[in-house]
């Protein structure tokens, strides 16, 4: 008979049925270091793949295993993060360029909102000046306004006014009441088509009802001596009446760029048209 020391030596052990693969059982990956994680990354699914809750928690107990192992890392990150190796990474570009739009977007915001707080202000002193048009106590009252204290309350520096030279008035032409002091009243008396050829004429070849230029000598027809000092004009055209010449209400500013030519201009017609109203009530004409 022989003994278990006979037969191999050793302890006496009992035989399971397993396989030395099947008795070491599943990878325990808490157990294990960078070489497991790495394993467990790259090697086929077997039936005992690692869970992500498994390598989360491995990952927990050990929060130096991608520090060690950098090249794990790039493994897990996507393409489009990765540095190095002649690899550009285009988030960083897209991130910039985010920025810089979110910035953009910002300024317009910022530029919209000036600029839709100017034309409040712009509005309500037309309107104020609207007013005491419509409290003219008479046609020289009215003038007298307009070529004086008009500039002050719209925030301009010169306001002029001219009219063509009608059949019976056409010896006046050229003629402008006196002032020497800017702001000072300034009705002047036109050549026949002087107005069309100041605002000048559309593609189509109609007349302009408005022109507003910056970085400019004031029109000398209308500002007299004081043309050299404006630096940007609005134009607009008065249509008194069918049976009067045409007018034309002038702005002026020192500053280049009060006026430009892409402004709105909507306020400054509306001023315009009551003060053209105002003129036809008080000399008494007909409709335009």
């Amino acid at each position: 008979m022989t003994s278990p020391t006979e037969t191999g030596g050793g302890p006496n052990t009992e035989s399971t049925g397993e396989s030395p693969a099947e008795s070491n059982g599943p990878l325990q990956s808490t157990l294990g270091g960078a070489g497991a994680l790495r394993s467990a990354l790259t090697r086929p699914a077997t039936d005992g793949a690692l869970t992500a809750e498994t390598v989360k928690a491995f990952l927990m107990a050990n929060p130096g295993t991608l520090h060690d192992e950098p090249d794990l890392l790039a493994k897990l990150t996507p393409d489009a993060h990765r540095e190095g190796d002649g690899v550009v990474d285009f988030q960083v570009f897209t991130i910039e360029r985010l920025r810089q739009e979110i910035e953009d977007l910002r300024e317009l915001q910022q530029a919209l909102v000036t600029a839709s707080e100017e034309n409040a202000i712009s509005r309500d002193r037309i309107f104020a000046a609207v007013l005491k048009v419509l409290d003219a106590r008479n046609f020289e009252h009215l003038i007298h306004y307009i070529t004086t204290e008009l500039a002050d309350d719209i925030e301009v520096d010169l306001v002029a006014m001219g009219v063509e030279a009608s059949d019976s008035t056409r010896n006046m032409a050229g003629m402008r009441s006196p002032t020497d002091t800017p702001g000072g009243p300034s009705v002047m008396v036109l050549e026949s088509g002087m107005v069309d050829a100041l605002l000048g004429v559309r593609p189509d070849g109609s007349p302009r009802q408005h022109a507003l230029r910056d970085d400019v000598e004031g029109a000398q027809e209308l500002f007299g001596p004081h043309a050299v000092q404006v630096q940007s004009e609005a134009l607009i055209r008065m249509t008194f009446s069918r049976a009067a010449p045409p007018g034309i209400l002038a702005l002026g500013s020192t500053r280049a760029n009060q006026f430009y030519p892409e402004q709105a201009v909507d306020h400054l017609k509306f001023l315009a048209q009551v003060i053209e109203r105002n003129v036809r009530l008080w000399l008494d004409l007909p409709p335009a």
